[in-house]
């Protein structure tokens, strides 16, 4: 068959489909505005008895008319969802096609991928949802011999056409048969057009290596490692479709999270699910939760990073250090270990030489009676006992007050005096209880660092009499609590998805594995933006070691998407590593790096804002360099701490590196003063910001008076 005739033939087969679409939409708007009448018609109904009569219906009544509302407005939501969800498969009803033809079959079966599944009114499927075992064949194999896994076993058979199609505004334009990859002109169609607010779907264009990571099952940690701009958050939120697709008795939006690195970048990613017709899952940050556990203002990641690139801060970078890896947490793990034991230090309670409870009771009660139980419950469980007691010695004080003050007072004025004494009178020993049995958390961590390194015991003593908490002793205050039983974990969350992995130490994926308990986790990583000073370097290797499940696969994705070639290999050259990843063939104008001037800063951005590119990002090495560029950019969408927002509707953002992992512009401005710092920790923040550019990039070396 000529080329011709299958187009006209592949044409003919997408009028088909979208006939049926505007049916299903129809439909299933019709039985929307059914439902929402039923509901207006039943209120009216109501409405009319409770005018004639006020006592005519019951609470019994209103209960059955508030479930059968229910229903309805559960009905109608469906059918809206539904009608929503087709409507955007309307104008690219499918992307590609694949022919299979099964061990034993005669014929090959014609498997059209969509976004999702179609059938038609005999029940024919005519688009497969692209999450379908047997669609993996398409991201993963080429024509010839195939097989996949399917819920009954590995079915083989051989794949006979491997088809992408290119459609534009609803119309088939043309196709593509391969025998290799998904075709590089659609794609780079794809890379070459402007960013915009929101992150992208790509399951038209999803790699080899991306469907490997995406579909990966079987294991409960999955680490996904690529370069800048390797796809690896897209890769995340269509592997969270795809696990709901897949696990809809286990996973919904509500049981999957995302520990994202900041609000605005929760904001940028929140578009994809909705797209791939799921609810949007829950984008959550570690020093949000952190914060709310320990019950205390943490410091801001944003804060200790600019603390920490003050040469002067020598001490507290060392610090960092310490508190981020294993021997840490076996210092914690050791220290829960003896506190489960021994309990905190006991002592007598003794109120005016009379004895509430000695100290060789209350280590028996700890020790022993009630050591089944977590050592926030045995203390909890001793405080009731002493709440009782207390409560018995403040019965017999009180008529002794009032019969001391009874020539004073009189009434209601006798009683409220005499119990303001019994209470001031066992204020003290009410103190001495909660001391004891209520430990503040930052002094138990501050004494588990004892024995440990003396200096930071002292600084974490200090810290904890003024209720300050560093953000690198955040993750260990947590984890030790959890373990102790003075946190719960919490439970409703099944996965775990954790981006810019290569942040967080080994004692904050410790927390995070200890805190959803009984969430699988998906790590994403570049070992190449860990630009926090005083770490060590990321070995994503061994983050399944730290998560204790020596088995969990590391999958690497090896090319980069995000930037044109010159603008990979420039950001490559800063670092000069052997891992880097392979730039994809998409050509532009190579990145400058000239002196610095407000004025030549200033051209390029108008240069490029002449040029039509819509996003732009001027990024700076801190918040002061940031505060001097301010005033000549007031009209920017402006980041200086955590609590700041990006402004997507803003044409130009002003930020340091920090704020923007993750992100993506058109054209970026690198406006870097000349420091000393460690040469590779440098290069790592230079690379992490000269790698948000898709199309253009100058790199201003500048020095700050």
């Amino acid at each position: 068959m000529s080329k011709a005739a299958e187009l006209r033939l592949e044409r003919e087969y997408l009028m088909r489909v979208q006939q049926i679409l505007y049916n299903v939409i129809s439909r299933s708007k019709s039985h929307a505005e059914f439902q929402a009448e039923s509901v207006r018609m039943i209120l009216e109904e109501a409405w009319s008895e409770l005018r004639m009569r006020s006592t005519a219906l019951s609470q019994y009544d209103i209960n059955q008319l508030d479930a059968e509302i229910d229903r309805f407005l559960t009905r109608k939501s469906f059918s809206e969802s539904n009608a929503q969800r087709y409507e955007r498969m309307l104008l690219r009803p499918f992307f590609a096609r694949i022919d299979f033809q099964e061990e034993g079959d005669a014929e090959p079966v014609k498997i059209v991928i969509g976004l999702y599944s179609l059938k038609d009114d005999a029940g024919q499927l005519l688009v497969h949802d692209w999450r379908a075992p047997v669609c993996s064949l398409y991201y993963g194999q080429t024509p010839g011999p195939v097989s996949y896994m399917s819920p009954s076993g590995e079915i083989s058979g051989e794949m006979t056409l491997k088809r992408q199609y290119g459609m534009e505004q609803g119309r088939l334009k043309y196709y593509v048969d391969t025998a290799y990859n998904i075709d590089d002109g659609m794609l780079l169609d794809i890379l070459s057009g402007a960013t915009s607010r929101h992150m992208r779907q790509i399951v038209a264009t999803i790699q080899t290596e991306q469907s490997a990571a995406i579909r990966h099952e079987g294991a409960s940690i999955v680490s996904v490692v690529g370069g800048a701009g390797s796809g690896k958050t897209s890769v995340a939120m269509h592997r969270a479709a795809y696990l709901m697709y897949r696990q809809r008795d286990i996973l919904t939006s509500e049981s999957i999270a995302v520990m994202s690195p900041s609000a605005s970048f929760g904001e940028y990613i929140s578009n994809v699910l909705p797209e791939l017709g799921e609810d949007n899952i829950k984008t959550i940050t570690l020093h949000s939760t952190l914060s709310e556990l320990i019950g205390i203002a943490v410091e801001p990641p944003a804060d200790q990073n600019e603390a920490l690139l003050d040469p002067k801060n020598a001490q507290r970078r060392a610090g960092v250090r310490i508190k981020s890896d294993a021997p840490f947490i076996a210092l914690l793990d050791e220290y829960a270990d003896r506190y489960f034991n021994r309990g905190p230090m006991f002592e007598d309670l003794i109120m005016r030489k009379h004895l509430l409870a000695g100290k060789r009771e209350l280590e028996r009660l700890y020790r022993e009676q009630f050591k089944m139980l977590s050592p926030a419950q045995r203390l909890t469980r001793i405080q009731t006992m002493m709440d009782a007691r207390l409560a018995e010695w403040e019965k017999s004080l009180l008529p002794q007050y009032k019969e001391q003050l009874g020539d004073s007072y009189r009434g209601k004025e006798l009683n409220f005096i005499s119990q303001m004494a019994v209470s001031q009178q066992l204020h003290p020993i009410r103190v001495q209880i909660k001391n004891m049995l209520s430990p503040h958390p930052l002094m138990v961590y501050a004494d588990a660092l004892k024995g440990f390194d003396r200096a930071q015991s002292k600084i974490a003593a200090e810290n904890a009499q003024a209720n300050l908490v560093y953000w690198e002793d955040a993750p260990g205050i947590t984890y030790l609590l959890i373990k102790l039983g003075f946190i719960k974990p919490d439970l409703s969350i099944r996965h775990l998805i954790v981006d810019e992995a290569q942040d967080y130490t080994d004692v904050a994926l410790k927390f995070m594995k200890l805190y959803f308990s009984r969430a699988h986790m998906t790590l994403l990583g570049d070992p190449h933006q860990r630009t926090l000073p005083g770490l060590n370097e990321c070995e994503p290797e061994r983050w399944g070691d730290s998560l204790n499940d020596q088995r969990s696969p590391v999958i690497k994705l090896s090319r980069a998407y995000r930037s044109t070639m010159e603008i990979t290999e420039f950001c490559n050259e800063l670092l000069a590593a052997r891992d880097m990843p392979l730039s994809f063939g998409r050509h532009g104008e190579a990145p400058e790096r000239v002196p610095y001037s407000l004025d030549a800063l200033n051209a390029r951005v108008s240069q490029w804002q002449g040029q039509g590119y819509g996003r732009i990002a001027i990024i700076t090495r801190g918040r002061k360099d940031t505060e001097r560029l301010h005033p000549s950019f007031s009209g920017a969408s402006v980041i200086l701490d955590h609590s700041d927002e990006l402004d997507f509707s803003k044409e130009i953002t002003l930020s340091s590196y920090h704020f923007l992992k993750g992100l993506e512009f058109d054209a970026v401005a690198v406006v870097w003063p000349c420091v000393e710092a460690p040469a590779d920790d440098e290069r790592r923040r230079m690379y992490t910001a000269c790698s948000r550019a898709l199309h253009r990039l100058c790199l201003f070396n500048m020095s700050f008076e």
